[in-house]
């Protein structure tokens, strides 16, 4: 678990970061609000300690304005003030605890434990995964009867797991989670803890993969159950397979959690509108009320669009035209404005939400073609932990296998012309995919025009029939040297509610996520985060997408930085512009769900390579 602690005593803070620590948890430190906030905007934190009198702002104010910025962890006040009204203006601010200094370490570090008990219903039970046991009040951990003696790093890794058993953590988000900001190890550091916690937990009597490598993404609990294995299928044997997680359903429910989780928002956005309609209508609008009412309308034109209402979507932003323009309101547009309001209010009570189709990231697969049982065997052996191998022996049956592989390897050594043009069908078929998929075709043909022709309808590689098994492998492994290594990504919303979509979108691709809804924190995050991409909002409310991009392209260390415009906008005019200014891709937040994953691994290739 990790802990902001936010006090301009220097000695103080590090005294209490050092007791933190012992007891497994990682620590930031900041001396004043700006910097809290900057950490804030980087990591996700379990809890904030507080004081109240910082150098740069109050913490009372800080306090509100966090939980305004939908920062909902627990926060506990630290003051050398003792009287009731302090209190109570903390605590109305949203503080969930307030202590008095001097304080007693013990007493405090007791209340940070009990807040972040009832924060996380599973902090204080003792954790279990099949036979393994892990008691955060004990700080023990034991497989069976079997004691396991674990270092304090090796504790907080198998605690993170253990707290968050099927998600796959990659080595970033590790450190993220474990590793002070000012002290972060490399990733050779966190493999050396895994290999030794693994080593203790197999002289435990454990499987030696129960901490599982999931190829290209990270780290993981074994599930405790495997799949049924699949009948017998001659013309398709699964090799070393492995459940893609998490499912498509499982995202879809997640989305679905997501909109429920929000709709409070969506109310309030809504309310501002028909008050401005209500306004409007009586002919009192102010310009304040008008201002507020275009800036909801336009980020419930993103978010609708985003959770499947693309009819409140659409109202959503002919509202936002009308009340961005400058000229008084004609009879006619207090009508159409008032109608769209009821409108809009009527779409969302209607449940006329759509499903979101939610791209899901799946187990790198290797598919087969044509090859013999002992050479298939042969990369079933050579294939890495986490890698899918599945094998046809007809380029037939292989076209019915073609939406799900990473790579697929044609052995076409001594085939009949019949088999070629077959083939050749094939590598066209998988070419035409969205999704990068890389063809490798095994041949002993030195026909030119053959080969060319290959080439033409996708064959990325050509093979010698005595290419080992290692070195197909390798040559797979290459293309996804993205997933590799997780690629960092910072996504500037004024929305809230979409960043929270997006994260829940993005994460389970293994992205090392940064999510920022003030723009005027772009730079120093950039600066922080050195990011691999960059996602932009189009329109915000203090500075213009289009306008950062503008200056990104004429600042030589952001000059190659990938830019990815994500916006409610999609009149050809607004894309346009965006490329003349130097995006690299442009989408719509409606199609976000489905299209932005591959899109933002896409540029990562291509940037990359």
């Amino acid at each position: 678990m990790r802990i902001l602690l936010v006090d301009d005593d220097e000695a103080l803070m590090e005294t209490l970061a050092e007791s933190l620590i012992h007891q497994r948890y990682a620590v930031d430190m900041a001396a004043d609000g700006e910097t809290a906030q900057e950490f804030i905007a980087l990591f996700a934190y379990d809890l904030i300690v507080l004081d109240i009198l910082l150098p740069d702002v109050g913490g009372i104010a800080l306090c509100q304005q966090l939980r305004q910025q939908g920062i909902n962890c627990p926060i506990l006040m630290l003051s050398a003030k003792d009287d009731s009204s302090h209190k109570v203006k903390a605590l109305d601010a949203g503080a969930d605890d307030y202590v008095v200094k001097p304080f007693d370490f013990s007493e405090l570090c007791a209340r940070i434990r009990a807040l972040l008990r009832r924060d996380s219903p599973s902090a204080a039970t003792v954790l279990e995964w099949g036979e393994l046991t892990l008691d955060p009040n004990t700080f023990e951990v034991a497989y069976g009867d079997h004691q396991i003696h674990t270092t304090p790093k090796e504790y907080a890794l198998l605690e993170l797991f253990l707290r968050h058993p099927t998600r796959v953590f990659s080595l970033d988000a590790i450190i993220e989670n474990l590793w002070s900001f000012e002290d972060p190890p490399g990733g050779d550091a966190v493999r050396t803890h895994i290999k030794g916690l693994r080593q203790k937990l197999k002289a435990g009597g454990a499987a030696k993969d129960l901490i599982e490598t999931v190829y290209g993404l990270g780290y993981r609990l074994k599930p405790l159950e495997s799949p049924a294995p699949l009948p017998h299928r001659p013309e398709a044997q699964p090799a070393n397979s492995q459940e893609p997680e998490p499912t498509a359903a499982a995202l879809a429910a997640a989305v679905t959690k997501a909109w429920e989780s929000h709709q409070d928002t969506m109310e309030e956005r809504l309310r501002v509108l028909e008050a401005t309609a209500a306004a409007l209508d009586g002919g009192d609008l102010g310009m304040d009320l008008r201002r507020d009412g275009r800036a909801q309308a336009h980020k419930l034109a993103g978010s609708l669009g985003c959770f499947g209402f693309s009819e409140g979507s659409r109202l959503a932003r002919e509202l936002e035209h009308l009340l961005q323009l400058d000229a008084p309101f004609e009879d006619q547009q207090v009508t159409q404005v008032s109608s769209l309001v009821e409108r809009l209010r009527q779409n969302l009570e209607g449940g006329s939400r759509a499903p979101v189709e939610v791209a899901i990231a799946a187990v790198p697969q290797l598919l087969v073609v044509g090859a013999e049982a002992a050479f298939v065997q042969d990369l079933v052996t050579a294939a890495p932990e986490g890698m899918q191998v599945v094998a046809v022996a007809d380029p037939v049956q292989a076209l019915d296998h073609v939406r799900g592989p990473t790579a697929v390897l044609l052995w076409l050594a001594g085939a009949d012309p019949e088999s070629m043009v077959t083939t050749g069908r094939l590598a066209d078929a998988i070419s035409r995919r969205p999704a990068q998929v890389t063809v490798l075709l095994v041949t002993d043909s030195q026909d030119f025009h053959q080969r060319l022709q290959w080439v033409q309808q996708g064959v990325d590689r050509l093979l010698p029939p005595t290419a080992s098994a290692a070195h197909v492998i390798e040559v797979v492994q290459q293309t996804l040297q993205v997933g590799q290594v997780a690629a960092k990504v910072v996504i500037l919303d004024d929305d809230p509610q979409v960043l929270g979509l997006l994260r829940t979108i993005l994460r389970p691709w293994g992205f090392q996520l940064t999510t920022l809804d003030d723009p005027t924190r772009l730079w120093s995050t950039l600066a922080a985060v050195q990011p691999d991409l960059l996602v932009l909002d189009v329109e915000m409310p203090e500075e213009n997408g289009l306008e950062l991009c503008q200056v990104l392209r004429a600042d030589d260390r952001w000059r190659p930085l990938p830019i990815l415009f994500l916006s409610v906008h999609e009149d050809a005019s607004t894309q346009q512009q965006a490329f003349n200014l130097g995006a690299d891709d442009f989408i719509t937040k409606a199609a976000m769900a489905t299209e932005l994953p591959q899109r933002i691994l896409n540029r990562l290739r291509r940037s990359q390579g």
